[in-house]
């Protein structure tokens, strides 16, 4: 237990100087880490989105792990090349992943465009870009509304998600941070209320 200390410590440090960033005013977020190969690119983040606001802030922190590649896609998307989503979280004190396949749609020196369809059944409410830039090594995942009959979803509950909403995949602990310093000062600032 006493050897645990000391890594704690080491931990809370890494935690405050690496995120200092976070701390600062107008300091532009950390990137997710893109790794590039021929045939395949990868990244470990969290999403965040590009209007961030109240309206906008992610209910629940979720890790993603995003696989693209060039071959091998045919029996899984229809399509030669294709990324995956993979993400996970705690929903309501219980693990919960995600997978979700995307077809690539465009592979180039510059980008990676693959997409889910804006026609198909489910998900009902939005349909999925994800754009990796090779230029500048960032992601961005865009969700459009699907309109049009059959994707209202139960109760209407789709009509009231925005047209579309942007975000980018950031440096995992950043963002973290980011969010647990935020729920630190929105609980200081009820306690202060009460």
């Amino acid at each position: 237990m006493i050897s645990s200390i000391p890594k704690r410590l080491a931990i809370a440090l890494i935690l405050v100087i690496g995120t200092s960033p976070v701390l600062g005013q107008g300091q532009p977020p950390k990137l997710a880490q893109l790794f590039v190969q021929t045939n395949y690119l990868y990244a470990d983040g969290v999403w965040r989105p590009d209007d961030l606001s109240e309206k906008t802030e992610l209910a629940f922190d979720a890790v993603t792990r995003i696989e693209c590649y060039k071959h091998g896609g045919r029996d899984l998307v229809d399509a030669d090349g294709y990324c995956v989503q993979m993400t996970a979280s705690i929903v309501f004190g219980m693990p919960d992943i995600d997978v979700a396949y995307f077809p690539v749609i465009t592979w180039d020196t510059d980008k990676v465009i693959a997409a889910d369809s804006s026609t198909a059944a489910f998900p009902a409410c939005t349909w999925t870009q994800i754009t990796v830039n090779l230029q500048d090594h960032s992601i961005m995942a865009t969700d459009t509304r699907k309109l049009g009959k059959g994707h209202e979803g139960l109760n209407g509950v789709c009509t009231v998600a925005p047209l579309a909403q942007t975000y980018h995949l950031l440096d995992k602990v950043e963002e973290l941070t980011r969010r647990r310093l935020r729920a630190q000062n929105l609980a200081d600032q009820q306690k202060k209320k009460n």
